[in-house]
């Protein structure tokens, strides 16, 4: 039996090769040089995960209750605003 490689892979030149030997060819960006977020209202530098919940009417999805969908966001860690670039935009 003969074994065919997939021609729909990265290329020639990473054919046989395992793939954490390809992700050590992608460039790593340097850290020192990205701005750092901060909070809109505070300032702060710290953030954590929240959820954001969204009712939908039971008339609207003709279900028999209404149903609630939750939403992660980012929040400031220190006051928990929500800056304008962490909502969700539905």
């Amino acid at each position: 039996m003969k074994i065919v490689e997939d021609n729909n892979g990265p290329g020639p030149s990473n054919s046989g090769r395992h793939p954490s030997q390809i992700a050590n060819d992608i460039p790593k960006p340097d850290m020192s040089q990205a701005e750092d977020v901060t909070c809109d209202e505070c300032g702060g530098k710290l953030f954590e995960e929240k959820l954001m919940l969204k009712k939908l009417s039971k008339f609207l999805t003709g279900s028999d209750r209404d149903s609630l969908t939750p939403i992660p966001v980012v929040a400031c860690a220190k006051c928990s605003h929500v800056n304008e670039m962490f909502m969700p935009k539905l």
